[in-house]
This record gives C-alpha cells, structure tokens and sequence, in this order.
C-alpha cells in the first residue's frame, strides 16, 4: 500500500510543476505596436477594361512595377519594371536576354 501512496504523491507533485510550465507556455508576451510589425507591404491592383481586353497594373507604394494584359484572344503577359526605373521593359540591353514579356504556360 505504501508503494502506491508514494506512487500518487510523486505524480501529484509531478503534474503540479506541468501546470506551472503550461502556465508560463501559454502566457503569451505583449505584441509590439502594429505599425513596427506591418512592414509587408501589398501591391495595389488598378483593373482596367479596354474592350473585351483586361489589364492589370500593379503598383508598390505608387510606383508602377507589372503590368498583366490578359487579351480576349491569345495568352496572358507579363510587361515588367526590371530595373526601378518607372519604364516597362520590353527590351533588354543585355545580348541574350532580348524580350522580356512573360507567358503563362501552365494555370490550374
């Protein structure tokens, strides 16, 4: 019987001190104000209709970065502000990288 009874007071103890690390898990620290956490910033997407074509413009803090033609006839392209300029580029000066434009190959 003495076997159990310390058996008991040793589980006892045991989970006692597993209550207090819970505890202190599950208090959770205080978070810092939301302007020091918010540093994603998103793209604002302007949708533009130009007859049955739809173009997207994508901008980061008003600047033009992408530019998304999805015409009625033919693929999806992509026109891309590669170097901050504000300029699209549809022509690189680098030799073997001519054409910018980008096609979706595959959309599921």
């Amino acid at each position: 019987m003495l076997p159990i009874i310390l058996a008991l007071c040793l589980f006892a103890g045991a989970t006692q001190a597993d209550d207090a690390l819970i505890q202190e898990y599950l208090s959770a620290p205080a978070l810092p104000p939301a302007s020091l956490t918010d540093d994603t910033v998103e793209p604002e997407v302007t949708i533009i209709e130009r007859g049955q074509d739809v173009i997207y413009e994508y901008r980061v803090r008003g600047q033009l970065y992408m530019v998304k033609v999805q015409p009625i006839a033919g693929p999806t392209y992509y026109l891309l502000d590669t170097d901050g300029d504000g300029t699209l580029d549809t022509r690189d000066d680098r030799p073997l990288n001519m054409a910018t434009q980008q096609w979706l190959l595959f959309d599921w």
